[in-house]
């Protein structure tokens, strides 16, 4: 007998004595990896990128999209700029030779989405059981929330510089946990502020952020340029501030996006909790439809995620000198705006150092990556953390967005990719706090 899936990281084929045998050492061992739902099967989609160079290939894609035919990766940013979107082998040749028929020739980025999500299963499962008798946090290896939210538990109990707290609940009830790594009293220093993961398939970003966490929490002391930066800001960071998703994400459907609030639609749960905040809320690049990637909630801070992300802002007010949230993937530096093109007063300032950050994002493994304000080189969003962190009554002027790298993989890289996305990612954001006026 053969069974194909027992759990979210054995997907490949095993005999039923294999799978209790390693179930019953996952058990034992008791490893995220026992969680054992039953996932979505992405066999056979396709990862498509096209190059609109019309209005008319604009609007097709935009009815694709609108019918649920395909799903953005990255939307289109405008004319003779590239986009991609997923789409299942069912829909592929129609929408290929109807895209064919206006000049869009969609070229296969990624052929079986579902042989990724595979690959990613097991190479997690392999360094689990290989790190099983460390009882070190592996950095080099995706985590459930709770264990992201022990982890920082764990160091802020032994680590004098380090405080945790709960800045919030998410819908489902969990707790938004975040971290402050400082020396002194609060309320001396300027901060530096990291929000991650509120986009749940975009596990790279939590990775890369407890990554940097542990940098500035273990390197004081140690490490020079660590030192001087943790003696300078007090350091705020958010691993995810969308833990239902994310949760959901490992356990049920791989490529969830939004939160897990309900909606009014039944069939289509879910916030895009990247445009529920005040910020030109429900302007453009962001949806009234429930079903949709980009679906903005019923108004601005409807969700308790992005409220409490707001609140912990509030709570800081005129002292953070810098907000980033970091995204997957792209390799893009964004300043504001994102929702109209026009740029903001300030904007020689923001430009001058993204600039140095994403040059030394480059400068560490030769990644290429492009800055800008978010409405010019990527496309309209309204809602957004970064916009909020400038426009709603903090007016932090180096509030950014980063896309890490990862095109190969899109939202599903294997673990291998982990380390080197938090070296450069980390180069950056030490850039660009060495830069701040």
């Amino acid at each position: 007998m053969q069974i194909r899936r027992f759990s979210r990281f054995c997907s490949f084929p095993l005999s039923t004595m294999q799978v209790l045998h390693v179930v019953c050492l996952l058990v034992a061992l008791g490893l995220s990896a026992a969680i054992l739902p039953k996932s979505v099967d992405y066999s056979g989609h396709k990862v498509v990128s096209v190059l609109p160079k019309s209005e008319k290939g604009l609007r097709t894609l935009e009815n694709f999209e609108r019918q649920g035919t395909i799903k953005y990766w990255i939307h289109p940013a405008g004319l003779n700029r590239p986009a991609s979107f997923q789409i299942s082998a069912s829909d592929f040749e129609l929408v290929s030779n109807v895209l064919a028929d206006q000049a869009l020739s969609p070229i296969v980025l990624i052929d079986n989405i579902q042989e990724l999500i595979e690959k990613q299963n097991k190479e997690i499962l392999e360094r689990q059981l290989e790190n099983a008798n460390s009882k070190a946090f592996d950095f080099e290896n995706f985590h459930t929330y709770s264990e992201l939210l022990a982890f920082m538990q764990e160091t802020a109990a032994n680590n004098p510089l380090v405080s945790y707290s709960v800045i919030g609940q998410s819908y489902e009830g969990r707790d938004i946990g975040q971290a402050t790594v400082r020396t002194g009293s609060a309320g001396v220093k300027q901060i530096i502020f990291l929000e991650c993961g509120i986009h749940a398939r975009e596990w790279i970003t939590e990775s890369t952020c407890i990554w940097i966490f542990d940098q500035l929490a273990n390197g004081y002391g140690v490490d020079a340029e660590i030192t001087a930066l943790v003696d300078k800001f007090d350091w705020i960071i958010v691993p995810t501030s969308n833990p239902d998703g994310y949760e959901y994400s490992w356990a049920s459907d791989r490529l969830w996006r939004k939160n897990r609030a309900l909606t009014d639609n039944a069939l289509c749960p879910g916030v895009d909790l990247n445009r529920n905040y005040d910020a030109n809320f429900g302007g453009d690049g962001s949806s009234p439809l429930p079903c949709s990637e980009t679906y903005h909630g019923v108004s601005a801070f409807s969700e308790s995620e992005a409220a409490a992300i707001r609140d912990s802002l509030a709570a800081n007010r005129g002292f953070v000198k810098a907000f980033v949230s970091i995204h997957s993937y792209g390799g893009i530096w964004m300043s504001p705006y994102g929702y109209i093109r026009e740029l903001p007063l300030e904007y020689d300032e923001m430009y001058r150092v993204m600039a140095i950050g994403a040059e030394a994002i480059t400068a560490t493994y030769g990644t290429p990556f492009e800055y800008a304000n978010e409405a010019a080189i990527l496309y309209l969003t309204s809602g957004t953390t970064r916009d909020y962190a400038y426009v709603g009554g903090d007016n932090i002027i180096y509030a950014y967005t980063i896309e890490t790298r990862g095109k190969a993989y899109g939202f599903v890289p294997p673990p291998s990719e982990i380390l080197e996305t938090a070296i450069e990612t980390w180069n950056g954001i030490k850039a660009m706090a060495n830069n701040l006026l």
